[in-house]
């Protein structure tokens, strides 16, 4: 007669076979819109015209597309142009939401209770919603059509507020009693016992507002219009919309060898790849992220 842990034991190999397999079907899934892309964009014309990539690069390789791409002079500005509303924008947005979850998290801060109602209510509204009265704003104080409209417009997320005021709250009381029986203000709390405990929370919320930085555009489209401002996503989509109509790159792609299809994907690597690059070392903070200030003490 068989045993019944022998049983339990098959049982959880089964289970365990099971989803090891759900898990490489996930990432497949996942990764082949990558490779695809990846190789069509140096994959030949023929080949992308009659659809015959499926995993990998087909025909002759070619790097047309990609010098298409890097020969317009719009990509190295767009790229300057996201690189500095990534990097200062985040900036900005960590400045603002700290300073905004700190005292929401100080219990003894009168208007702690108003200010999380206030900030738990803004995130039922969509920001597309109000794309009319914030362009009517922007353009009221004379932003428009300047850098500074993307960087103070959504200096900070409400999500984020709310995701550092739980962090800042695990944080023992102890260690802010004991400062301020030193003498200590409480901005002087805030940048030397608050902060310096909070790496993993600011790195974690930094990460996610960067990639919200450097994958903006719709705003961009909608705030500015000088093409020496303009970030690379929108200049990307100008590239792949004037290759599909004809304008601009029809003569390049036809002297090229390439398609239209082909300059789209090697556009899509291009805004991509740096991100790509640098997610492999910052992963370990997503998955804080997930539980970041859901344990107390």
């Amino acid at each position: 007669m068989p045993h019944p842990s022998g049983k339990r034991i098959d049982a959880g190999i089964a289970a365990d076979l099971l989803i090891n397999t759900l898990l490489v079907v996930i990432c497949a899934a996942m990764l082949y819109p990558f490779v695809y892309v990846l190789a069509a964009s140096i994959s030949s014309p023929e080949a992308i015209r009659e659809n015959r990539v499926i995993l990998g690069p087909v025909g002759p390789l070619s790097s047309e597309a990609y010098r298409l791409v890097f020969n317009d002079a719009r990509i190295w500005v767009g790229y300057a142009n996201t690189i500095f509303y990534a990097v200062v924008g985040t900036a900005i947005n960590l400045a603002v939401t700290v300073l905004a979850a700190y005292p929401m998290s100080r219990k003894k801060f009168r208007g702690r209770k108003f200010m999380n109602v206030f900030v738990s209510m803004t995130m039922f509204i969509s920001a597309t919603g109000m794309m009319i009265p914030l362009f009517l704003v922007v353009k009221s104080f004379g932003l428009l059509d300047t850098r500074l409209s993307l960087l103070i417009v959504f200096a900070a997320f409400p999500f984020f507020i709310i995701l550092m005021r739980s962090f800042l709250e695990t944080i023992p009381e102890e260690l802010f009693e004991a400062a301020r029986i030193d003498g200590a203000s409480e901005w002087t709390i805030l940048f030397r016992v608050a902060l310096p405990v909070s790496g993993a929370a600011l790195a974690t919320i930094g990460l996610y507002y960067l990639i919200n930085r450097w994958n903006g555009y719709f705003w961009a489209m909608v705030f500015i219009s000088d093409p020496d401002k303009l970030p690379l996503q929108v200049v990307l989509r100008q590239l792949i919309v004037a290759a599909r109509m004809g304008e601009e790159l029809d003569m390049s792609i036809e002297r090229a060898g390439t398609t239209a299809e082909a300059v789209k994907y090697a556009a899509i690597v291009v805004s991509t790849a740096p991100i790509a690059a640098v997610y492999p070392f910052l992963q370990k903070y997503f998955v804080k992220g997930v539980t970041l200030g859901s344990v107390k003490g």
